[in-house]
Order: structure tokens, then sequence, then C-alpha cells
């Protein structure tokens, strides 16, 4: 030990924060329908085939293993509200597919909905107060607009003027609001679930009758539907396969999610085993551009492959030659790589900018802003420019009102990549 160095020269040595993982953007979750005595809604981290086979009857999950997967989270379900499920998840897995165990209509959401129809107010507030609920918040009949609370409607003389008045006091509560909408036509309130799919059964719809002779009827008691996909706050990728390709169109279209071609045989196998090599590729992010797939999805005419390719539906194209490929792997028209380069790059610049300042505590000046922007800038260039994942990014980083404000403005050109060339040969006289 050299004393006297630490006497002369004594050295606190700081370290910056380790970069941020992205390990998450190369792990999948795979939904099936669980076997019997499954608990569904938990997710399971499987290794193997078996470990698979013991939570579902569903096979999928073996394609994503032979592509090159170490690890598959497996999702049993029931249905397709998965919002529960995955909240908590965020890093753990950035992609989800959806496996053949659920039919189109299950992956179509719905929106649950129900009426009040109240027919008379003669005896609507006549001893003990009657009361319409909503999602657990209980509006009660009063009379006289002097009477009115937080969560009660007018018994008016007039049915319209009650529906009214009922609708317009669901639509301003709090609670009430965030699950559903009301609207009045005439004596009918007509109550809509805000968001489709997302467990509307469980919003409650009642009506309480406390005297004889009310008058007032109500259809239903649960808000009826409510089924279908349902992500909630998850905003990564989703996969999901069918034969159906105007079904598979309109998904093709919607951000980060890519819809895959079958056969009524294949289900999602081609799909799995699309993810599966991308995912697999620990070092870089790749197109998969017409790698060799296991299965052929009946495309093997050119009118077929060009009606999917204008959609942006991935499909498997199958030729005499060279067998089964891979001829368009897509998510939200956009190469199925995109989303995965945003999200990585958009990590790796909050890492860099943490790392900086933890590290060298930065004054608030000018100078440091520059450096920031330069660390962010080098990331840019250096790891995705000089990589060919994007073709030009910029990064600002300025000081606002006195503050040191790293806010960024990252313009990033989209990998492309969905290749087709076009050309044409002219024979000259």
């Amino acid at each position: 030990m050299n004393i006297l160095l630490d006497y002369f020269f004594k050295i606190t040595a700081i370290s910056p924060t380790p970069a941020a993982s992205t390990a998450f953007l190369k792990q999948v979750c795979l939904v099936v329908s669980p076997k019997v005595a499954v608990p569904t809604g938990v997710i399971t981290l499987c290794t193997s085939n078996s470990e698979v086979a013991a939570l579902t009857d569903n096979t999928e999950a073996a394609q994503l293993f032979a592509a090159g997967m170490g690890r598959v989270y497996i999702l049993p379900m029931d249905d397709l509200d998965l919002a529960d499920a995955l909240e908590g998840h965020e890093s753990d897995f950035f992609t989800v597919l959806i496996s053949s165990d659920f039919t189109d209509a299950e992956v179509t959401a719905t929106q649950a909905s129900g009426t009040v129809t109240i027919t008379s107010y003669a005896n609507l507030v006549s001893g003990t107060d009657d009361v319409v609920s909503v999602g657990g918040v209980a509006f009660t009949a009063q009379t006289g607009a002097a009477t009115l609370g937080t969560a009660t409607f007018q018994a008016a003389t007039s049915n319209d003027a009650t529906a009214a008045s009922l609708a317009a006091q669901i639509n301003a509560h709090a609670t009430a609001s965030a699950l559903v909408t009301a609207v009045a036509n005439a004596a009918i309130v007509t109550i809509t679930a805000v968001d489709a799919g997302s467990g509307g059964n469980a919003i409650a719809l009642g009506y309480t009758d406390n005297d004889t002779n009310v008058g007032a009827t109500k259809s239903g008691t649960t808000l009826a539907g409510g089924d279908g996909l349902f992500l909630g706050a998850f905003d990564g990728v989703l996969g999901l396969s069918s034969t159906d390709d105007s079904f598979l169109a309109t998904h093709a279209a919607i951000a980060n999610r890519c819809a895959f071609h079958t056969t009524s045989s294949n289900k999602a196998k081609n799909m799995c085993y699309a993810f599966g090599s991308m995912l697999s590729n620990a070092l870089s992010w790749r197109n998969q551009q017409y790698i060799s797939m296991p299965l052929a999805d009946d495309v093997a005419t050119l009118g077929d492959a060009e009606a999917l390719f204008d959609d942006k539906i991935s499909f498997v194209i199958s030729d005499d030659e060279y067998s089964n490929r891979l001829a368009l792997f897509a998510c939200g028209g956009k190469a199925i790589t995109a989303p995965y380069i945003s999200r990585n790059l958009e990590i790796d610049l909050q890492s860099a900018a943490l790392s900086y300042v933890s590290g060298n505590q930065p004054a608030y000046t000018k100078k440091h802003a520059a450096l920031i922007e330069d660390e962010l800038q080098k990331v840019i260039q250096e790891d995705y420019i000089d990589n060919d994942l994007i073709e030009a990014g910029t990064v600002e980083v300025t000081l606002e009102e006195d503050n040191f404000v790293a806010s960024g403005s990252i313009n990033i050109s989209e990998p492309k990549a969905l290749w087709r060339i076009f050309g044409e040969m002219r024979q000259t006289l």
C-alpha cells in the first residue's frame, strides 16, 4: 500500500451508473389455453418443451425453442383480457404472441354495454329511495334539484328529464365515468363500457326497487360482452396469426402489431419460428429476410404473395427450388425490427445520459449540456448508424429557464427492409 501517494494525492473514485439492461427485448411471452387445474393469469418462465407441456397442451412454443430461444414465458389464459396478467412484467419481455388456442372472434374486442329504462316516476322516491348503481357507485333518486348530492339523480316529473339527470351525473362522477359512458335518449339511459375488452362483465349495473309499483325497469344486471383482446398498459410487440386475410389486414395496420398468415393445420407455428429466429440473435437486430421456414402456408402464387405484401401481412412463400421462405415479416406496416430498435435506442440514450451525469456530476452549464449531447450522439452514431440499424439520428440537449434540462429531440429514419426489388428489362432492336 502506497501511503505516501495517498497522503500526497488522495483520490476518491466515483463510479458511473451501469448501463441499463435491454435483455428483455429479446424475450417473448406466449399466451395459451391452460391444462385442467392450471391457474390462469400466472406467467411462468419455461426452458424446455416439457415445462411448457405441464402448463398447456399447445405445442407452438416448440417452434420458439427450435428457432433458437433458450427460454420462453408462458401465460395460460381462458380469455384475452391480458391487462392484469401483463402488469408488472414490462422488464421481462417486449413481445407477446397469441397462440392458435384463441379464435379470431376471441381476439376481436367488443364493448360491454347495458341499458337502464325508466318508465314511470310516480313512486320513485316514496318511502325508501331507489338506487341505480354503476360499477359500485350508487346513484340515488331524489326530488328537487336542491337535494342533489355527489351521487344522486333528480326524480323529475318528466321521464326525459330524469334520464338526462342520471346520465349527466354518471358522466360527471370520477369513479363511474372511468368505467362507463352514459347517454340519455328520451327515458332510456344507455351505459357503455369505456374500454373494449377491459373486463366489462365485472362492471355491475344494478337497480334497487325499494317501493311498490315504482314503475321502473332495467335490462341486465351486468354489462354484457366486454370480451376480446385487451393489453392494458403493455406497449410492446403483439403477434397473432389467422387464416382470414381481411382480419389480418386490420391488425397489420395497428402500431406494434404483427399479423401472420397461416393455415388451419399450421396454426401459429411459422409465426413462432419467425419470432424465435429474430429474438434468439443476441448480437444484433436482423429482419429475417427470406430465411428458411419449417412449414408451407399455402402461398405459392405471385398474386397471393403481392396481395399479402400490399396489406403488410407477414407470410411464408413456397417455391419449387427454394422451398419455404419468410417473404415478409412486418409490424404495424414497418419492418419487424422497427419497434425493437426504437425501444433499444431509447433505453441506450437514457442509460448513457444517466451514466454521464452520475459519473461526472456536471454543473448546470451549456458546456456540460454539450458534453452530454456528444455522449448521446456517440451512441446513435457508433451503435446504430455505423451498424446499419438506422439511417440517421440526431439528439439535442439544452438548458431551459436556468435549469439543466436534458430534453432530447430524436429523429430516426425507421428501418425499412421490406425487401422487394422491381426491375424492367427492355429488348432493343
